[in-house]
């Protein structure tokens, strides 16, 4: 698995707990935030795109 993916597996899974731990939330939050940053300067130029199922953002499959 790529930096990229890492990333982005990581900020989903502080979205999680910002969920789970409502107390928490605005700092999961900002965590989350963070690694979606790294994310997208580890991305380069590729264009990260997200549909909605059930609730939950899915990335689109690439091009």
């Amino acid at each position: 698995m790529g930096d990229r993916d890492t990333y982005l597996k990581k900020a989903a899974d502080c979205r999680e707990k910002a969920k789970t731990d409502p107390a928490q939330a605005d700092y999961w939050t900002d965590q989350a935030i963070s690694w979606l940053q790294r994310a997208i300067q580890n991305g380069g130029d590729e264009a990260i795109t997200h549909e909605v199922r059930d609730g939950r953002m899915i990335p689109k499959p690439g091009k």
